[in-house]
């Protein structure tokens, strides 16, 4: 190949450098970003993804988002999310959005009161197993009203729906606060999923965190 081809090849693949970065490479204003061609193996540089996605979503500077056609042409063949992320199905409550992800970032889970249920962990095998995600977040919410169904006594639920809110009273004994609740939830779920049999067998690291519906802000629990 000649030095003039080489040459063209590196300017055709420009565009796409800085559409999607460099896994490690700092942005400027030191930001980072995920390539979505990439594996990622660490569960701090996962973690350190979604810090700074959420830094950006407060400060209104997202990512650039007209770049689906190149997203697509690359994720046409298969995916590397970075995360999973275990969330509630609130409107209010959108990973992609609070994280400030693209296409094939994250690996999102999402059920009322983000609840592990069979079908909620059998999604997180799959993405940690075989997809080889090497970091779930259990994500709940303020004002979340599943855990908030779970508290009310002698409420009466739909058959589908009150085997949610099963699922949520067993983290939340005895407790009447709903944000010690939604904790307490959070907590109980992450617990589930860190005694996973694949999820202990891939060695995947399983944090907790809160988002806040009214100020945007994600809080990691614990780490």
């Amino acid at each position: 190949m000649s030095k003039f081809s080489v040459f063209l090849a590196l300017v055709m693949l420009l565009p796409a450098i800085f559409v999607y970065g460099e896994a490690i490479a700092s942005t400027e204003g030191g930001r980072y970003y995920h390539d979505i061609r990439e594996m990622v193996t660490d569960w701090q540089v996962s973690l350190r993804y979604l810090k700074e996605g959420n830094k950006r979503y407060l400060a209104g500077e997202g990512i650039q988002r007209d770049t689906y056609a190149e997203a697509r042409e690359i994720l046409k063949d298969g995916q590397k999310p970075f995360a999973v992320i275990v969330t509630c199905s609130d409107s209010r409550v959108a990973p992609e959005i609070y994280f400030d992800q693209r296409l094939g970032d994250i690996f999102v889970i999402r059920n009322a009161g983000n609840i592990a249920d069979a079908t909620a962990l059998g999604s997180i095998e799959f993405a940690v197993g075989h997809l080889k995600a090497p970091l779930v977040v259990v994500v709940g919410h303020s004002a979340c009203g599943a855990v908030a169904g779970a508290l009310a006594e002698g409420a009466e639920f739909s058959k589908n729906l009150q085997a949610v809110i099963n699922k949520i009273k067993p983290g939340v004994e005895n407790i009447e606060d709903l944000d010690d609740a939604i904790l307490a939830n959070i907590k109980h779920v992450a617990e589930q999923i860190e005694t996973n049999k694949v999820v202990v067998e891939m060695g995947a690291t399983v944090l907790r965190a809160h988002y806040d519906i009214t100020t945007g802000k994600v809080s990691f629990i614990g780490k």
